[in-house]
């Protein structure tokens, strides 16, 4: 999971020296609704993006009166993070493809002023589960499908644990997970650890939900990265990027920002059987 300080200042330091040429593309539009604007450099949006009110949402995210087949989706960032630094560029990416997308930032400390991820995890559950609570109630919809980045997934995992919360989730989706073991990172503590197969200090994975984790071989803060993997199961699916793209070098932060990435979690929520094309994502 991302560390509050030295990872995210060598992160910040690659930013800047790339923010005037960062490079902000626009997706192609969904076939009704505006079209967002992408931003695809992973460094510049982290830096950017922390410095932006946790309230403020990504472009097209938490967008009133949004409605769609599809099933719901709600994007839970990282540590150290707010909704703005972790997706600037899924959330417009999949509101342009016709996603009702949704993001807030959550388990922010006394001290932590627009960053989250830095409260006790039970607490960010539950404010998760207020977000879904709008959201279901907004949309009509029966079920919302959780996209989780780095403690992101711990969280939604969590969520899943609250009584009668479980039913309201399709898919959980992680990047950069890691559901076991410690991460070899300074004092980085797993907070995950496995007590039996199918287990981890959330309590048990759930048959009615559809898992995905979505590891790289180049994570440099949740590692190894094999302590993403859940225990094998019918409704598991473990993705090692470069099983598929071996030349993408992409790090842990630039995991919500790989175009590979995006696609393989739009098409496991549709049901799309394409092979995404292969890019080299942010190093980091």
């Amino acid at each position: 999971m991302i560390s509050p300080f030295g990872v995210r200042l060598s992160v910040c330091t690659a930013a800047l020296a790339a923010a005037l040429g960062a490079a902000v593309v626009s997706a192609p539009p969904a076939a009704a609704g505006p079209e967002y604007p992408v931003v695809t450099d992973a460094g510049v949006a982290s830096v950017t993006g922390d410095m932006q009110p946790a309230e403020m949402s990504p472009p097209g995210a938490n967008v009133k009166g949004c409605r769609s087949e599809k099933t719901p989706v709600v994007l839970l960032h990282g540590t150290a993070q707010n909704q703005m630094s972790a997706w600037q560029y899924l959330a417009p990416t999949m509101a342009n493809r016709g996603f009702c997308v949704y993001s807030l930032t959550y388990g922010q400390a006394s001290w932590s002023a627009q960053i989250g991820g830095l409260a006790p995890r039970e607490k960010s559950a539950k404010q998760v589960a207020a977000l879904v609570d709008r959201v279901l109630a907004s949309s009509g919809a029966q079920q919302v499908d959780l996209v989780g980045f780095s403690q992101g997934s711990a969280v939604a995992q969590l969520f899943t644990q609250l009584p009668g919360r479980a039913a309201q989730v399709r898919h959980l989706i992680g990047m950069g997970p890691s559901n076991r073991g410690t991460s070899t990172v300074g004092s980085i503590a797993d907070r995950l650890p496995a007590r039996a197969p199918g287990e981890n200090d959330w309590g048990p994975l759930h048959s009615s939900i559809q898992y995905l984790m979505v590891m790289t071989r180049h994570d440099e803060i949740a590692t190894p990265y094999r302590h993403g993997f859940l225990p094998k199961a019918p409704n598991v699916r473990n993705v090692v990027v470069q099983d598929h793209c071996p030349n993408d070098t992409v790090g842990h932060v630039g995991l919500p920002y790989d175009s590979w990435v995006g696609a393989t979690v739009m098409n496991t929520l549709t049901g799309n059987t394409a092979k995404p094309r292969c890019t080299v994502g942010f190093p980091l």
